[in-house]
Order: C-alpha cells, then structure tokens, then sequence
C-alpha cells in the first residue's frame, strides 16, 4: 500500500521506478486511444446527420478525391459543403489542410477521422507530459489532467456532432506549454519561432477558432505583463504572416460570411449544469431542457460532479499558493477574459471593432474551453504543491485517488450518451452522397492569385523564422 501510496503521489519517488512509470504512462496513453476508438465506432461513423453530413464528410471525401487524383484541391462541385458562400474550398478558413491529410489516399474518410484524431490526441499528450516534467506532476495529477483534458464533454459533443476540425484543440497543451515557458522568462527568437509554427499548425487543422482564442488570449496576457509584449506581438505577427496562405483566400470573401452574434452561457445554472448534467443528444436541441436556443453540444463540457470539484478545489489552490510558476499572476486576465467573453454577449465588446479575425466567432460559450485548460494544468500543479505542504496532505491525495473512480465513470457514462452511433439518433436523417464530392477546378484568376500570394508569403516566412530560429539556438550558451 505505501509502494502504490509514493508511486502515485510523490514524483521525487517516482523517477526511482522509471519502468514502472513509463509502463503506466504509456497504458494511460492506450486508454486515451481505446476511449475515442470507441467513441468514433473505430472510424464506422454515420455521416448522414448534422455537420458530418453538411460539412465535414463531403469536404474530406473532396480531399480524398484531390489527393487519390493528384490534383490541388482548389473547387468543389458546389457550395453546398462550403456554407453555401462560395465553390472556393480554401475560401473557408475552417478546412484541414495538415499534411496527414495525404493518408486519405489510402483510407476511406471514416477510417481518416479515426487516425487523423489519434494523431492530435498523441500530440496532445506529447505536450501534456512536456508540462508533467515543467511542473515535476506526480501520477495522480497527471491522470486526473489526463481524463479530464480527452474526455471533457466540450471535445467529445463537438466531435459527436461532426466537428472533427476540433482535433486542432488537442494541441492546446502545447500552446499550455508555450505560455509558461514565456511566464517562466523564456522570451526570445526561438520561443516566437515556436508559438508562430504552434499556431500555424492548429490553423491547418481547420482549427480556426482555436487559432483566435489563443491569439486573443496573448493579448491579454501581454496586457497584463508588458514585459511579454514584444515576444507576443511578434509571435502574432509571425503566426499571421504564417498563416497568410490559409488568411488571404477567405478574406477575398470578405462580407459573404454569415457572422451574426449567437451569445454564450445565459446564466450560472447554466454553467453549473454544463460541467454536471448529461443531456441526451435527442435533447440537445430542445430549448425546455437545455436552456438554451442553440445546441447543447455549445455548451457541454461535462467532467462530472468529481471533476467540478476537483476544478474548484484547483482554481482556490492556484489562487492561495501564488508561484509565478504556474503562471499567477500573469494568467489571471486572460483566464478571467476569456471566461467573461463565454457568457451572454460579453463578447460584443471585441466584435464592436469588425476586425475579420474576431468577428467569425459567433457562439462566445466555445471561449471557456480554454480558461478551463488553464485552470486544470496550473490549478492541478499548484493542489499538488499546496497539499505537499500541509499535514493533512496524505489524506487529501486519499480522497483524490478515491473520487477518479467516479468520475471516470461519470466520464464513460457521457461518452457512451455521445458517441457517435447514439448521436446519430437524436438527429433528422440528412442525406449524403460523398461520391460526387469530386474535384471541379476550373479557370479563377483572382483567386489562384490569392493563393499564390498567400503562399509565396507563407514560405518565405517560414524560411526566415527557421534561419532566426537555428541563429538563436547557435547563440545560445551551452550549459
């Protein structure tokens, strides 16, 4: 019992048993992949409802058919996969376009999801264990992190309703990793050089709203430490100039985009009830149970009742134990922000300037997944620290262990609700024919000129940041 006791919850006792260690780290990781494997039906997802029948198949099954061809996946046959706004596909900012996007060569788009989706999750928990060494995270922490970073209901009622373009929300570890990496003084050419190809790289996985939330994020945490301003500011500029070759094409159909305010959170029952409450996808959309007018997938973040707790008792530790380690006080604005702009129309505030970039996001609840990212690492980390200083710290790590049993039950339960072969019944049938989601270029100068452009400059920034990058690594002193 004292062998499993120091395993779990001591990390200085943990590296005398690195076997063991990576044992469980790496069954940890198996689980993760099993979960969503079972989630996605092992890639047999039915497309013929919601946006995997309106958006996401057809655009991939497109994909497929450029890449099987060996043409530039330039038009669609129609707009009707695009928002009906243009047959432009890379007019629309939302689309992956990551180079794994090659395998659809040889699989079918199911298959693709599956794989495409593991992938981010290995990614993901690359990063996760870059912060388990950042803040020496014991067992324990680390694999209440773990649960509630893959399994939280935001991730998995997104992805039940076809938002495959989430997987980019996986990185966000990475993105973690970057921000206390800067807190901690690290703030020179290489770290801007990583956060500009880190957000690259989540544009490219058709993750545009998670490009903006961290965009704005940096913002305000620049705004609440000017000495992070100018890395900030020209990490930005990097990351924009980056994404130029995804940036340009949409902005040529500036104006065509529906970008009408939907709102965010209503009210606190709300919020409680999003951490708490499984709602049924045949429910999602009855505004009696939900509360709300737009689907309940907007709002759902599930950890369950366990989870909840655990997330307050994180967000007072991080608050009493005040180490600029984990990002106190630094992280407090945009943290605070963020959550503000997730309720009713908090957000307005930003779209009031109509800058483009801000202006696409329109349900404002989505923002909290990012705060709560923030909370669970830092706020984790620093439980950890508090509970390591007290007396009664062995049978606070007692009753952590205790409640992961139910809330990985808790978890399963929302899981099982929302995967994708439940999902499917709790919405109207919508009809898909993939096969005709064929490549149709044909003769668009502007746009081939956009393009082009877009990624002449795409190019040619990545060739100067990698140089400033291996220039600041070379200067470096060696340790």
């Amino acid at each position: 019992m004292k062998f499993c006791y120091s395993f779990f919850t001591d990390p200085v006792w943990e590296k005398k048993q690195n076997r063991l260690c990576l044992f469980y780290l790496t069954m940890l990781f198996i689980v993760v992949l099993i979960g969503w494997g079972i989630f996605l039906n092992w890639g047999g997802i039915p497309f013929d409802f919601h946006d995997w029948a309106e958006v996401n198949a057809p655009r991939l099954a497109f994909m497929k058919d450029a890449v099987t061809k060996g043409q530039l996946p330039l038009h669609m046959p129609d707009s009707s996969a695009l928002r009906g706004v243009t047959d432009r596909y890379m007019a629309l900012p939302d689309i992956i376009l990551s180079p794994q996007v090659l395998l659809l060569r040889w699989m079918p788009v199911g298959t693709f999801v599956l794989v495409h989706t593991w992938l981010m999750i290995g990614l993901g928990y690359w990063g996760l264990l870059r912060l388990k060494k950042r803040f020496s995270l014991s067992l324990l922490s680390f694999t209440w992190i773990v649960l509630l970073y893959f399994f939280n209901g935001h991730m998995l009622s997104h992805y039940a309703v076809g938002h495959v373009t989430w997987g980019g929300a996986f990185l966000l570890s990475w993105f973690a990793e970057l921000v206390f990496a800067l807190i901690d003084g690290d703030r020179g050419a290489a770290w801007e050089t990583k956060m500009a190809f880190l957000l690259f790289f989540i544009f490219l996985q058709g993750s545009f709203h998670q490009f903006v939330w961290c965009v704005i994020f940096l913002g305000f945490t620049a705004i609440s430490n000017w000495k992070l301003l100018l890395p900030i500011l020209r990490s930005g500029i990097a990351a924009g100039l980056l994404s130029a070759v995804r940036v340009i094409p949409p902005a040529m159909q500036m104006g065509a985009f529906d970008d009408d305010f939907l709102g965010g959170y209503r009210t606190p029952i709300q919020i409680l009830n999003a951490f708490i409450r499984i709602i049924h996808p045949e429910d999602s959309l009855n505004q009696a149970k939900t509360g709300a007018v737009l689907g309940w997938w907007e709002f759902d973040i599930y950890t369950g009742i366990a989870g909840l707790l655990l997330i307050g008792l994180s967000l007072a530790a991080w608050l009493l134990v005040r180490k600029r380690k984990f990002g106190f006080p630094s992280l407090i604005c945009p943290v605070a922000v963020l959550g503000l702009f997730s309720i009713r129309n908090v957000y307005t505030v930003m779209r009031f300037f109509r800058i483009p970039l801000f202006s696409g996001e329109r349900v404002s609840s989505r923002f909290l997944l990012l705060p709560f990212i923030f909370i669970l690492i830092a706020g984790i980390a620093a439980l950890q620290t508090f509970l390591s200083e007290k007396e009664y710290g062995k049978w606070g790590n007692g009753l952590l262990t205790v409640g992961i049993i139910p809330t990985c039950f808790e978890l399963w339960k929302h899981l099982n609700v929302w995967k994708v072969t439940e999902a499917v019944k709790g919405f109207p049938y919508t009809y898909t024919d993939l096969s005709i989601k064929v490549v149709a270029n044909h003769p668009d100068q502007p746009y081939t000129i956009g393009l082009t452009a877009g990624a002449a400059i795409t190019v040619l920034t990545a060739a100067f940041l990698i140089l400033r990058y291996r220039k600041a690594c070379h200067l470096k002193p060696k340790t």
